[in-house]
């Protein structure tokens, strides 16, 4: 008799240790990595999440690839990489869309050299696609650089992102925009934008902590929300992460594209893009289509 109470005590004291370990790992919150720049402007509002900034992807990456990421807001086509290299991820949701202008200096108009921030980024495959009449130059590849270039007319045109290129027009009254990259987008694909951030999970953290990732999705859409309602606190909090200049956030927040779009519900739009990649610049999302097993 006694050995069966003694049984049935350490059965129970087994069971309450394990539900106490399930509640200590639900409750620590998930490690969200985002990237300084307007990749990171959508996380800035952000509850119940460990965020960390990196200067560039490439840490975030390696970091998804270890284990020791649980989400992260990354490039389209540097998430779609990552999954066709093999690293158990799922995309939850596009935190980004086009937001790619050529922007003209005001002077030498007739010097068709475009310059794009490096080689192998968005701006210079859009460079590829919509500016076969201009000379490409990836020489410089810090997109503020690139800015105060067209500010001071250094440079005749370059093709940048936001929040750059409201700081361009801000700065110079002689500098335009050319043409949005969207409607170049909309003419070749019929699709009315093109995803330019996405917000990704492990597996593994979907798989032991699906409500912890939803909740996280869930307070994600809701800091784009108040990203998007109130750009000076916004901007603020976006200088305090470290993501940026709080002046230069909240100026380009308006025109930053900043959405959250289910990538079940962006699926259509995701695809087109991957499929112009795959033909432009195949290396840039791991040289293959990828299938139905990226999207959560």
């Amino acid at each position: 008799m006694k050995r069966i109470l003694l049984t049935a005590l350490l059965m129970i004291v087994s069971l309450s240790l394990c539900f106490a370990q399930g509640q200590v790992e639900e409750s620590q919150n998930l490690s969200l990595a985002v990237m300084q720049g307007p990749t990171g402007f959508s996380s800035a509002m952000i509850e119940g999440v460990d965020l960390v900034v990196y200067p560039s992807p490439n840490e975030a990456v390696s970091r998804l690839a270890s284990g020791e990421l649980d989400m992260a807001c990354l490039p389209a086509n540097t998430a779609m990489n990552l999954y066709s290299k093999g690293v158990k991820i799922k995309a939850l949701a596009v935190v980004g869309e086009g937001m790619l202008s050529l922007v003209c200096s005001g002077s030498s108009p007739e010097d068709k050299t475009v310059y794009v921030p490096g080689a192998g980024g968005t701006p210079d495959h859009f460079a590829m696609l919509f500016c076969k009449d201009y000379t490409i130059e990836r020489s410089v590849a810090a997109p503020a650089q690139l800015a105060q270039m067209i500010i001071a007319k250094k440079a005749s045109y370059a093709l940048l992102p936001e929040p750059f290129v409201t700081m361009i027009l801000n700065s110079s009254k002689d500098a335009y925009i050319v043409r949005d990259m969207n409607d170049d987008w909309k003419a070749l694909t019929g699709q009315s934008t093109y995803p330019m951030s996405i917000l990704v999970a492990s597996e593994k953290a979907l798989q032991s902590r699906p409500v912890s990732v939803l909740d996280a999705a869930a307070s994600y859409k809701a800091s784009v929300e108040k990203v998007l309602s109130d750009p000076a606190q916004a901007g603020k909090r976006i200088e305090e992460l470290g993501i940026m200049k709080a002046a230069l956030a909240q100026a380009a927040i308006p025109n930053c594209r900043l959405v959250y779009v289910g990538a079940s519900q962006a699926k259509e739009q995701i695809m087109s893009y991957c499929d112009v990649l795959l033909e432009l610049a195949p290396q840039a999302i791991g040289s293959k289509r990828i299938d139905d097993g990226f999207f959560y």
